[in-house]
């Protein structure tokens, strides 16, 4: 089952994808559109942006074992990591693809509770980290 992985390590790799956006990714941005300007880069900064903050932390995610956490517990955290990746991928999303109101309305509402989410989410990411070593639950 999906939200039976480990999400610690994933969901600190989404924190850190934008870390390194923030700090590198209009730079690099910037050089791709002048290697391929038919793209554009505004384009290229949600492409950056979608794959530090999403591709990334999602080929982790899929990749990980069991989770240390239990029951409703581990149901939390999966649900706070999947309502921070909705938050942070979305205004790049739509500005590739149209929103309709109520995905409009949902996304800002998800960032309205950003604050929360984040820290709520950097919690068990470190006590799901903390649980898990070297494929064993402890």
């Amino acid at each position: 089952m999906l939200i039976r992985r480990h999400i610690g390590v994933p969901f600190l790799a989404m924190i850190a994808g934008i870390s390194v956006y923030g700090l590198y990714g209009e730079g690099f941005a910037h050089v791709l559109g002048d290697w391929i300007p038919s793209v554009g880069e505004d384009l290229w900064r949600h492409i950056l942006y979608i794959v530090f903050v999403a591709f990334f932390p999602l080929v982790l995610y899929f990749r990980a074992g069991k989770s240390g956490l239990f029951g409703v517990i581990r149901f939390v955290e999966a649900t706070i990591f999947a309502l921070l990746l909705t938050m942070l991928i979305s205004d790049s999303l739509a500005s590739i693809f149209s929103f309709d109101t109520l995905a409009r309305e949902l996304a800002d509402w998800i960032q309205g509770i950003q604050g929360y989410l984040m820290v709520a989410g950097v919690i068990f990411a470190y006590v799901d980290t903390f649980l898990y070593r070297a494929g064993k639950i402890y």
